[in-house]
């Protein structure tokens, strides 16, 4: 009878051993990537060496309605785990990781906390697979716009996805925009100068975007200001209620980029 306990004592630890197991294979850190996941499709093509898949999300939590919300981003239904600690109010979301040239399954699951609990919306590709080569970079991308809840605005949320080239050549820009690879680049010397980078997006585009009474340009717009200094900015577009926005400049401290996405209210008149 002893021997009958002790064989089923065995039998349900390799039961959660393989469970286990399991679980850990649903995940892959970002420096595991290249040996850890296999194209869907292999590509007749060199191996790379350097990072040619950056899945970027953003506007993800704030210290507002959004704080806490996340997302989970998945390659092949393996879930990425990022390599950076995560805060509550993570705006932007930055996998840079090498794979192998292939065809891949891209998706994300963006969880915002609504009322008593939270909510999963699903980010998914238009098409079934996405296609990475070694001799470029395939970005895919998504900026969520959101209510004043954090729910979501769009019902269905697909990835962009472009290639850029692996040596990118700088492009002559106002003094006052920068490029998202001018972010990336100078995250640390934009924080020593004292500097913050403005991410603004409307809904509808082009709208005017007026920062401290000084009209900057057209939405979407990235634009350098004093992160030390409060700043006040208007949204306007014809047709459509004028959206003031306060932004304390406690809430700018620590970051290199501060994510606006403004869905204005259409006009009475």
């Amino acid at each position: 009878m002893r021997r009958v306990k002790t064989i089923h004592v065995i039998i349900i630890l390799f039961l959660f051993s393989v469970l286990f197991m399991a679980c850990s294979a649903s995940r892959i850190s970002i420096d595991q990537a290249y040996t850890g996941l296999r194209p869907l499709k292999q590509l007749e093509l060199p191996e790379q060496v350097t990072d040619n898949l950056h899945i970027i999300i953003d506007n993800v939590a704030d210290e507002g309605t959004s704080y806490k919300n996340y997302v989970d981003v998945f390659v092949n239904d393996k879930l990425l785990t990022p390599n950076w600690d995560v805060s509550n109010t993570e705006s932007n979301y930055t996998y840079k990781i090498k794979v192998r040239p292939g065809y891949y399954k891209i998706k994300a699951n963006y969880i915002a906390y609504i009322g008593w609990g939270d909510e999963k919306y699903e980010i998914k590709t238009q098409d079934e697979f996405v296609r990475v080569a070694h001799d470029e970079i395939t970005v895919v991308h998504y900026e969520l716009v959101k209510k004043s809840n954090g729910m979501p605005v769009d019902k269905n949320m697909y990835l962009k996805i472009k290639t850029e080239p692996l040596a990118v050549q700088p492009v002559s820009q106002p003094d006052n925009v920068v490029t998202t690879q001018q972010i990336h680049k100078s995250v640390e010397s934009l924080i020593e100068a004292n500097k913050i980078v403005l991410q603004i997006n409307t809904v509808p585009d082009n709208a005017k975007i007026i920062i401290d009474d000084k009209t900057i340009g057209s939405a979407p717009i990235k634009v350098q200001v004093d992160r030390n200094s409060d700043h006040v900015i208007q949204i306007v577009a014809d047709g459509y209620k004028t959206a003031v926005k306060y932004l304390d400049r406690t809430s700018l401290q620590n970051k290199a980029i501060f994510h606006l996405v403004q869905e204005l209210e259409k006009s009475d008149q």
